[in-house]
């Protein structure tokens, strides 16, 4: 007896309960993969908006995003009925640019603000640790003052560039000491990123850590004593809009030979 092969075909996604079709939705990591989700049929499109599924995906991937108050369509600020295709545009857009951008955080810091303390302002400043070119000259670099306590941490506060950042990785450098071989870098390393406390039509370059929210504080990160540029990555990216860096450097171990202090 001959068996027909059935053509019927069913949307599997009508049938089940909207829990556990998220919870399917939930194993979406790519982009394009919501964009074919998206793509399959006009129930699918509908689903994939009204429940807000790349706003999910988005936070799950870069849990700074859970910050944002709302969103807004420009072209369509005239049409407010339709939230929550705004809400799904605006959060693929993100997921998208967040997961294709590779960008070094040189490139993303705007200027420095300040550092706890300096050695030489002329040729060590906070502004020469800044270069755009990823891989410094011999000679730049920013030095503390000295130290005879080696538990004196040392900070470096920046100013990011305009716009939206998702950081997941640093770069430090340690050089060595002016006048000494002996690279004088910290023990351990901790970067902080937040935003100004000041209104943003009144806001100007913060000048202590109280006029700063910090919202993010990494782990410590163990640093070597080697002049070459060291990494530390996050164990997810950080979202930062207009904000600010802080580097924490944590103990000192090099002291300099011409006064037995302690530098960074």
């Amino acid at each position: 007896m001959d068996c027909e092969k059935s053509n019927a075909r069913i949307d599997f996604l009508q049938y089940l309960e909207t829990d556990l079709s998220l919870y399917i939705m939930s194993f979406l990591h790519d982009p394009a993969d919501l964009v074919c989700a998206s793509s399959v049929s006009q129930f699918w499109h509908r689903f994939v908006i009204e429940n807000g599924v790349a706003k999910k995906l988005c936070l799950k991937t870069f849990s700074g995003c859970s910050n944002i108050l709302g969103t807004v369509n420009e072209n369509k600020r005239k049409n407010c009925d339709n939230s929550l295709e705004t809400d799904h545009e605006v959060y693929a857009a993100l997921l998208y640019g967040f997961q294709e951008s590779e960008i070094y955080i040189p490139s993303g810091i705007e200027k420095g603000i300040r550092a706890s303390s300096t050695y030489n302002y002329l040729s060590q400043s906070i502004a020469k640790t800044i270069d755009s070119s990823f891989f410094p000259r011999p000679g730049k670099g920013w030095s503390s003052n000295g130290q005879s306590n080696a538990h004196v941490p040392e900070t470096l506060t920046y100013k990011l560039c305009r716009g939206v950042w998702a950081i997941n990785e640093f770069y430090v450098r340690p050089c060595p000491a002016e006048g000494s071989p002996n690279v004088c870098s910290a023990k351990y390393v901790r970067f902080r990123i937040g935003h100004s406390k000041s209104p943003l039509e009144n806001r100007m370059d913060p000048i202590t850590d109280d006029e700063v929210e910090w919202t993010y504080t990494s782990p410590e990160f163990p640093m070597m004593q080697e002049h070459r540029i060291q990494s530390f990555k996050l164990s997810q990216p950080i979202l930062c809009f207009d904000g600010y860096l802080k580097i924490e450097l944590l103990g000192r171990v090099q002291r300099h030979k011409k006064d037995g202090l302690f530098y960074i």
